[in-house]
Order: structure tokens, then sequence, then C-alpha cells
């Protein structure tokens, strides 16, 4: 209760109390008093009426010392109060702006001194914490751009960190990769939970395991249809259940399958020459052992001597070609991005030869032995400006036919077959070892091409390298740069789902969404066109596990509704129904917190869906808007836009009125009250949750009693 209440709830017992002193007054001297003649009646009634008109002067001046101190005192007290909380907890640098008249002194310039005071703080705070994750920021980096998937996983399987390997990897199940996230979504649950025990029993006892590093194991991926080979390390803490582990994954498909085909080729070998090795063995004792036979007999021996022997080249040549073909599958191709070789390839140059090159045009995937590749473009390099002197070389990438073509291209004459075919078995050496350059085009099954460019007075060295799978099954994400796929607080914050009413709200992981609708009544018809959410995990906003997905409503979108939020019914004419993306957007939720600005307006379209979707949105749900109420219930305007106005938010970086403009406006938002709700002891999801209901019960008794 403010300070405004409690005046008018003391000035009404007051009025109270003197009404009914009044009101007993007069009882008490009418039962009292004896007759009287009529005139000293009317005297006492005219007394009475003076009386009351006293009382009522008395209250009109109260009335307006009260209209005045609210307006001088009480307003301007609550307001500051307000803005408190918000310097507290969201804008340090907001201004209170108050009426001149106020006459609260110097307290609004002190909270303005206290903001500055705290805005200066937390700046030195986050420089000094800035300076203190350097270090960790360039390992995210490092991370980032390994080739190999990494995943380092808590005591309960919730992912801390990951990098753009893994993401690639687990490519048909992206949404459900992500901070907070478990493991057990993406890969097989025994295999996993058996290393992990291994590893705390070795731990525990390090005595009784042979190999205390990594251990490694083989671990289905679900919904791919892959093996993973996988190493998992311990990072020991004084507890197990605060243990966490790093696991890197391999696709091991592709190796097993080779194994299994060598094993095969040695079968397949043994039993082809077993056959023409006994009889060749057979004839050559019989020739031996006769050696009075006469020349027509012997001349059969031989013949099937000759005979076997053909038959035996010609199995070794099939065997000889099936072993070349598993020799190359076993060579380190790995998937390798052209503009990466190319950079690469660039400081290769400047280092060893005081050149570099251009990358131009598109980068696209190739399968590669990037060192051995990186070696022999180095060369053709070297011989082309020994050949056309110092001149500018640009290397493009260009789609051709199941093909990638990596066309080196330079200014002048192209390069004669006869001496690009002499350089092939030039020998190219790089840290000992030592490779032919004919050997690494074979082993990328290509060869060099040398004509002219399609550019007048240009010429260019073309080599036809296999695509990777990449190029066409999935679109790589581009990571920012700012460390998001990593959160090392994350290890002991994610317990069981029973307990999370009593987690704190801070360590609780969110997806904040919105929706944008062809109309405004989903009970009558209108449809989802676009939906959007963006992951809170530990009170940060992970920009880069991000849902956002445009949705054919089935049915035409209304010119009113365009005009909001833009959507046409070009732009859904050929995208995916509501089954098809409700179903994704579930698997990203997960078991989140789903947050929303006018959460029941969202809710009540996804809820409509369920049955149909065959799925169920049982998660806890937290509304900006309630959450807002109950922070300033004074305030009557509780729009996103004006929550955001109040809490310092700039919308203006976001694209408002589209799905995910205003998700990211939520999430922003909801950040700075989770901040207040703290201060104001609403530190759990339970306690958040009651808070939010009291004010769907306050504000429908309100609608009841306006209406």
């Amino acid at each position: 209760m403010n300070i405004r209440s409690r005046f008018w709830g003391i000035l009404g017992i007051f009025l109270l109390l003197a009404l009914g002193g009044l009101g007993g007054i007069v009882w008490e001297a009418s039962r009292s008093m004896p007759e009287v003649d009529a005139a000293t009646y009317a005297w006492l009634q005219s007394q009475l009426v003076y009386l009351l008109l006293l009382v009522f002067v008395i209250f009109g001046v109260l009335a307006q010392i009260w209209g005045w101190l609210d307006g001088a005192v009480f307003k301007p007290m609550i307001q500051v109060t307000r803005d408190v909380g918000i310097i507290a907890g969201a804008d340090p640098a907001r201004e209170i702006q108050l009426r001149p008249d106020h006459l609260l002194g110097e307290l609004p310039d002190a909270v303005r001194q206290v903001g500055t005071a705290l805005l200066s703080a937390r700046r030195q705070v986050g420089e000094a914490l800035a300076n203190q994750v350097e270090g960790l920021e360039r390992l995210e980096k490092v991370i980032k751009h390994l080739n190999v998937g990494l995943i380092v996983i808590n005591a309960d399987a919730g992912i801390v960190l990951y990098n753009l390997a893994a993401q690639n990897l687990f490519r048909t199940r992206q949404d459900a990769l992500g901070l907070g996230r478990s493991l057990y979504e993406l890969c097989a649950r025994m295999p996993l939970e058996t290393t992990m025990e291994f590893l705390n029993r070795c731990h525990a006892s390090p005595e009784g395991c042979a190999d205390k590093g990594d251990a490694r194991f083989f671990c289905a991926a679900l919904h791919e249809d892959v093996m993973l080979d996988c190493a998992m390390s311990l990072f020991p803490c004084q507890r197990a259940d605060q243990n966490y582990y790093l696991i890197t994954f391999e696709e091991a498909t592709r190796r097993v399958s080779g194994l299994r085909r060598s094993d095969r080729l040695i079968r397949h070998t043994l039993e082809n020459i077993r056959g023409p090795v006994a009889n060749l063995r057979a004839a050559a004792e019989t020739l031996m052992d006769h050696d009075d036979m006469d020349h027509q007999e012997r001349e059969k021996f031989v013949k099937v001597m000759h005979d076997e022997v053909a038959e035996l080249s010609v199995r070794l040549d099939a065997i000889a070609t099936e072993a070349d073909t598993l020799a190359a599958e076993h060579w380190v191709l790995n998937d390798v991005l052209t503009s990466d070789l190319i950079e690469a390839l660039n400081r290769r140059m400047e280092r060893h030869h005081g050149m570099s090159v251009r990358a131009v045009g598109e980068a696209l995937w190739i399968q590669a032995d990037a060192p051995a590749l990186l070696l022999a473009l180095e060369s053709m390099l070297a011989k082309i400006r020994f050949h056309a002197g110092p001149v500018e070389i640009e290397i493009e990438a260009l789609m051709g036919n199941h093909r990638i073509y990596l066309d080196l291209i330079w200014p002048g004459s192209a390069i004669s077959a006869r001496i690009v075919e002499s350089w092939h078995a030039e020998k190219l050496e790089d840290g000992g070892a030592v490779m032919r350059l004919e050997e690494i085009l074979e082993r990328h099954g290509c060869e060099i091409w040398s004509q002219a460019h399609r550019r007048p007075g240009h010429a260019m060295l073309r080599l036809p390298v296999a695509p990777s799978a990449r190029q066409w099954q999935f679109h790589v994400v581009e990571i920012s740069e700012r460390p998001e796929f990593y959160d090392f607080s994350l290890m002991n914050s994610f317990s069981s789902l029973g307990t999370r009413l009593a987690m704190p709200l801070a360590n609780l992981s969110y997806v904040v969404f919105d929706t944008e609708t062809t109309g405004l009544q989903p009970s009558k018809g209108d449809e989802i066109i676009s939906m959007a959410g963006v992951r809170i995990v530990n009170g940060r906003v992970l920009y880069g596990e991000r849902f956002e997905r445009l949705v054919n409503p089935g049915r035409p979108i209304p010119a009113e509704s365009t005009r909001v939020h833009g959507i046409t019914d070009a732009d859904v004419q050929d995208k995916p129904t509501i089954t098809e993306v409700l179903p994704q957007f579930k698997a990203f939720v997960g078991d989140a917190v789903l947050v929303a600005h006018n959460a029941a307006f969202d809710m009540r379209f996804l809820q409509l869906k369920e049955e149909s979707c065959k799925l169920r949105f049982d998660n806890p749900v937290l509304d900006t808007l309630l959450l807002s109420v109950y922070l300033h219930d004074e305030v009557t305007d509780h729009t996103l836009d004006a929550i955001a106005d109040r809490l310092g938010v700039d919308v203006q970086i976001h694209l408002r009125h589209t799905a995910m403009g205003d998700a990211m406006v939520t999430a922003d938002v909801f950040l700075k009250l989770l901040v207040m709700l703290k201060a104001k002891g609403v530190s759990s999801l339970g306690l958040a949750m009651q808070a939010s209901d009291s004010m769907v019960r306050i504000r429908r008794q309100q609608a009841e009693a306006n209406y």
C-alpha cells in the first residue's frame, strides 16, 4: 500500500469518527433535552446547520490541503520510489522528472547522484569483467572453429558449451542443441551415462583404471543416420554431482563402413586367389616331378599355368583398384569452406613468397585434405608467378558439373598443357613430409586444366574438386563474434524438472517468443503467420539460438493486418503450415520457461493447435505485462513500448511489429524485470507465477467492477 492510500485511509477514519461523534452529540442532545418552545428549537436547528457547515468547511480545507500535498509530495514520492527501483534494477541513467513545485527538497538530486555513481560503478565492473574474460573469448573463438565437434555437459547432461562443428554434426536437430538443453535429446543415453559413471569411478579410485585420460566410445546420434566416435574427459569437482565432462564427436559411420569393406576385401582376396594359386602350384609340381613328360602333355600344363596366371592377374588388378579406392577413403578428407582455404593460402604465400592472393565469388564447401591441397595450390601459384610475373592472382570457387571448380586467375596468357603436365612429378615437402603433386591430385580425384579465362586478356588454372554434402544438405549459421555458445555458470544450476518452481529466476532457461497473426480472434479462425523465439540462459540473451518461421495460414491475410506486420499472402505462399512449424518450435523450447508480452493471447493460438499437432505446451509461462503491473501497479500504461521506455530499453535496434523484433524487445524488458523482481523479494519461479496470478485476479475484479 503506497502513501496516498494510507493517507486516504487515515482521513476516512477521522471523517467517520467526526461524523459519528457529531451524530452522537445530536442524538444525545435530542434525547436528554426537555421540551422546548418553537423559537428555541429553531435556534438549535440553525446552530446544528452551522456546525455541519463548519465540519464540511474543515473537510473542504483538508481536501484542498490534500490535493496540494498529493501533487507536491505524495505523487513525487511515489514517482521517486518507482524511479529508484528502475535505477537500481534496470536503467541507472534514468532521469527523474518531477513538477517544479514539489516539496521533496534535494531528495531527487541525491537519487540522481546515486544513479550516476551506480552507472559509473557498473561501467567499471563491466570493464573489469571484459578484461577478465578476454582469454575466455579467445578460447571460445578457437573452439568455435575446431573441425571436431565439441560439447561440454554437466552432471545432469545439461549442455554448457558447444561449437559450430557440433552444431553442424547434429544438423537435423539444431533446435535441440542449446545451452542448458539435455544432450540426451541428441545422443543415445546409455553410452553417455555409462562412460560418465566409468570416469567418476576412475577419479574416485585411480588405481583401478589403466587409462586415467579420456574414455573413447561409440554412440548413436538420435534422429541422424550416423554413428559417432566419441572421447569423453572428466573435469572433477568436490562433489560428483558438480562434475562436468568434455566430449568430442567425430562421424564414424564412414570409417566403420571402410573397415568393414577392408575386411570383406581381405576375405574376398583370399577366396579369389586360393584357387588359382593352388592350380599353379599343382601344375608346377607336376612338371617338376615328371621330367619325362611328352611335349603335348607338357603344353597342357603350361597352358593351365598361363590361364591361371592371367586369371590371377585380372583378379589382383580388381583387388588393387578396390584397395586404392579404400585407401583414398581413408585419407583425411574433411569439409572445408573455400574462403577458409584461401585465407590460409594467402597467409602462406605472404610468408613464403612475399605475395598475396584475392578471393572472389561465393564461399563454397568442398571435401579436401586441406594441408595437402594448400601445398599443391602454393606450388601452382609460385609457378604462375614465374610464368606471368608479379601480377595480382585471384581465386574463385564456382559450382560445376557435380564438382566445385577452384579457378586460379591472372592477367596474361595461359600456360601450355605440356608445361602443366611436367609439374605432376614434382616433389613437394612440408614439415618433413614429401608428396608428389600427382599424388595430391589423385587423392582429390582431380586434374589441372589450363585455359583462357572468360574475362578477356586473362588465363586460369582450374582444379575440379569434390563438393561437400554440406553444400546442399543444410545452411551453416554464421556465429556472432561475441561468445554465445558457452556459459560455465551452468555447471551446477540445472536440476530435475520437479524442483524448478523453487529455483532462482536467474538460473532458469527461458524462451521469449512472439507471434504475428491474421487477426485478433483465434477462436474465430485467425491463424499464426509468423512466430519467433530467442533463448535466455543465466540472465543472457543468446542471439545465436533463435527460432524464426513464416507460416502459411491457409487463408487470406486481411489488409488491415498486413498494415501492422507487413506480411502478405505472397510472403507465406510457399511456407510450411502450422502443423509443421509448431512441433519444430516445441522442440526448440524443450522444457524452458515460456515468456511473452500479453502471453495469454499468444498461448491461446498455440493451445488451439495442440490437438491437430499432437503436442502439448505444458511449460511454465511468465507474462511481462503482468510482471510490470505487479512492479508498477500505480502506472496505467503497460504496453510493450511503454514498459521498454520506462526501463530504458532501446526498441530502435529491433524491427518492431515483427515476431523476432518483438521477441527481442520482450527479452530485453524481461531481463530488466528479473532484476527488479529480485529486489522486491520475488526470487523464484514459483513466487513469480504467484505474483502474476495475483495480478490476473486483481485485473479480473477491476474489469467486473467496471462492468
